[in-house]
């Protein structure tokens, strides 16, 4: 284990030093994006000035705040405790300003938005789209989360502002605008689809007869995918599994397998010579945009929020 040689230092040595708002923005950024060079680039600063924020502020705790471990650099002791402490400077910083903007223009300050990757890729960017276009002044950040409770905690620790995944059973302490609801629907090869006009369910026989395509288990589809799985009363006679969600509709028709993906991912079956196929049960959830129900919101998630009721 590296040492790290500000663990040691009392409360009250560290008391007289104030990180500036930039510097804790930099050390935030680089946990939450992984490298330098990833903060730099949402942060929209050169990576040397994102380096100096950083390193002047270890100057002045004595200290390092990350170590390189391989190819990564990690937390220090020290780097933690003042990640978390960051991020709720930040949040404050954030209630601050939205009691002071003004309501009719949004011209700067940020907005983070987190979603399960599947509607990352399909349900976050006409909102998100949209809101570019009507303040260009805000920064935007995007990024996904494994699972719900990744999502949860994205919220609640500062990291988003704003959320976007299964709305059912949301904690008190979070709202939710309901953005649509998602249908399941099976990618098959061309030769295995159903040919009645209109066509009928995928079969329990295509089911059990062809190998499944599918996430890691511990992702939402897995669970729905077993979900329809036992419906049927079958399982699969193999499974490829992947942890591109991207891959998952071209793979399941390339190796004459089958998946189950939401609506919106099968779309692109034709493409690569497949077919989408409906279920004999309907297999749906409901998605919404989640965040925290604080009394003072950032003004950039205000005038989100508004794009989301808007029709």
């Amino acid at each position: 284990m590296t040492a790290d040689p500000g663990a040691d230092r009392t409360p009250g040595e560290l008391a007289g030093i104030r990180p500036s708002i930039p510097q804790l923005e930099a050390v935030v950024a680089v946990v939450d994006y992984g490298s330098f060079t990833a903060a730099a680039d949402v942060l929209m600063i050169s990576q040397p000035s994102l380096s100096r924020r950083i390193h002047t502020l270890e100057d002045a705790l004595e200290a390092r705040i990350f170590v390189p471990v391989g190819r990564r650099m990690v937390l220090t002791e020290l780097g933690q405790r003042l990640l978390n402490a960051g991020r709720r400077i930040l949040r404050d910083v954030a209630e601050i300003e939205a009691m002071t903007a003004s309501d009719q223009q949004v011209t700067s300050g940020s907005l983070r938005i987190a979603g399960l990757p599947s509607l990352v890729a399909t349900v976050v960017p006409s909102y998100l789209g949209r809101f570019h276009r009507r303040h260009p002044g805000v920064r935007v950040e995007l990024f996904s989360v494994e699972d719900a409770a990744e999502l949860l905690q994205a919220l609640r620790l500062g990291r988003a502002d704003v959320g976007f995944g299964v709305s059912d059973n949301a904690p008190h302490d979070i709202d939710v605008v309901p953005v649509r609801t998602q249908d399941f629907v099976a990618v098959l090869p061309s030769t295995s689809a159903p040919t009645a006009t209109p066509p009928e369910p995928v079969s329990t026989r295509t089911l059990a007869e062809h190998t499944l395509v599918t996430l890691p288990r511990g992702t939402s589809i897995r669970e729905l995918t077993e979900t329809v799985y036992q419906s049927y009363g079958v399982q699969p006679p193999r499974v490829i599994t992947t942890t591109q969600r991207d891959a998952l509709v071209e793979l399941s028709v390339t190796s004459g397998a089958v998946t189950i993906v939401p609506d919106a991912l099968a779309r692109t079956a034709a493409i690569f010579g497949g077919v989408e196929a409906r279920l004999a049960d309907p297999v749906q959830r409901e998605i919404g945009a989640l965040y925290r129900s604080d009394r003072h919101q950032p003004h950039a998630l205000r005038r989100f929020v508004s794009i989301l009721h808007e029709k």
